[in-house]
């Protein structure tokens, strides 16, 4: 502990990615080292002119960027921020990009479905006719099926939506709808099991001012969890895995089987990084435990988590999140160590996790 701040025992965290980096997605690129997806602007998606980039790592200790992966065509204020990355059965790096208008202004930009062949330092880019924006990641089932989790407006409410499943059966040149995960959920993280389950990790609606616990939570009301025996096609009622507070699971199946699951936490006095663990495919968790928070009460002015973990050959697993002031004069309210906006990463072995 330091100042209010707690680590994981046993793990290495280093400042990876200064002034950028929020919304990290990693991947293993089919070449080697790991990729991470991220955000380009110090800001809350407030960019102008702004994009997701590629920087990579041989084992996440020290970065590189490497491209931009996404493009803004003929409007050039534009903010390119949300996006969903994986690898196809070719090994071609696949990733979708969304985003908004300048100032975050409706209607959003026009999905970007961006591929590349070579470890993602070109990329082809195209608009599909999908008005929807993904999240996550994609997912490569043995027999080369993607899968992505898609955020669909219902227009029911500001900001109502459901969770969707997209797939492509042809290494994601096209895609289409094949099912609802869950109605009132949006951020959706994808996990395919080696017992040939998919899971999704959802975190759920709440615009209900009522519905909240005070404004000093943010909004949803948690994490779901869904399962499917059929490779998306029908899907669990779902269980909730986290409280109000805590939310954008990562899932991720280690080496020994477990499921390591990473989540937001905005709770005061907890913002950061924590995780659970299942020893049976997720049917149960055990008790949450810190990977990195720092004592800050609201989520107002600091701006924290979604976690992205991989895990590397030799065993180490490597959890990139982000931290920063919502605003530079909320600088005192960012973890002490690194005041600016920042992806930060952990490395660490699975006897760190022993609860």
């Amino acid at each position: 502990m330091m100042n209010g701040c707690n680590m994981l025992d046993g793990a290495e965290f280093y400042v990876a990615i200064d002034n950028k980096g929020l919304w990290p997605n990693l991947t293993l690129l089919p070449g080697g080292g790991i990729g991470a997806a991220v955000y380009n602007h110090p800001s809350h998606g407030y960019g102008t002119g702004s994009d997701v980039e590629l920087w990579v790592s041989p084992d996440g200790r020290f970065w590189e960027y490497r491209s931009t992966v996404s493009d803004r065509g003929d409007n050039p204020n534009g903010i390119r921020m949300n996006h969903a990355v994986g690898v196809n059965a070719k090994g071609e790096l696949i990733a979708f990009v969304s985003g908004y208008q300048e100032n975050q202004k409706l209607p959003f930009l026009p999905l970007q479905l961006c591929v590349s062949k070579d470890d993602g330092h070109e990329w082809e880019r195209s608009t599909p006719d999908i008005d929807l924006h993904a999240f996550g990641d994609i997912l490569c089932l043995p027999d080369g099926e993607l899968l992505a989790a898609m955020i669909k407006r219902t227009g029911q409410k500001p900001n109502k939506s459901d969770s969707t499943l997209w797939h492509s059966l042809n290494h994601g040149r096209t895609w289409r709808e094949k099912s609802t995960i869950c109605k009132d959920g949006n951020e959706t993280h994808l996990l395919y099991c080696r017992n040939g389950d998919v899971l999704a990790a959802v975190r759920t609606c709440c615009m209900d001012a009522n519905d909240r616990m005070d404004s000093m939570l943010p909004h949803g009301k948690g994490e779901r969890l869904f399962r499917s025996a059929d490779g998306g096609k029908t899907w669990s009622t779902g269980k909730p895995i986290s409280p109000q507070g805590q939310e954008n699971a990562h899932l991720l199946q280690l080496q020994d089987d477990r499921l390591l699951c990473c989540f937001t936490s905005r709770i005061p006095g907890l913002f950061g990084v924590v995780f659970r663990l299942s020893e049976d495919n997720g049917e149960t968790w055990s008790r949450s435990k810190t990977l990195v928070t720092i004592p800050a009460i609201d989520w107002h002015l600091t701006d924290a988590g979604y976690p992205s973990s991989v895990q590397l050959e030799d065993g180490t697993i490597v959890t990139a999140y982000y931290f920063g002031p919502k605003k530079p004069e909320y600088a005192r309210h960012a973890p002490p160590w690194h005041q600016r906006y920042h992806m930060g990463v952990a490395r660490y072995t699975a006897d760190c996790l022993a609860l």
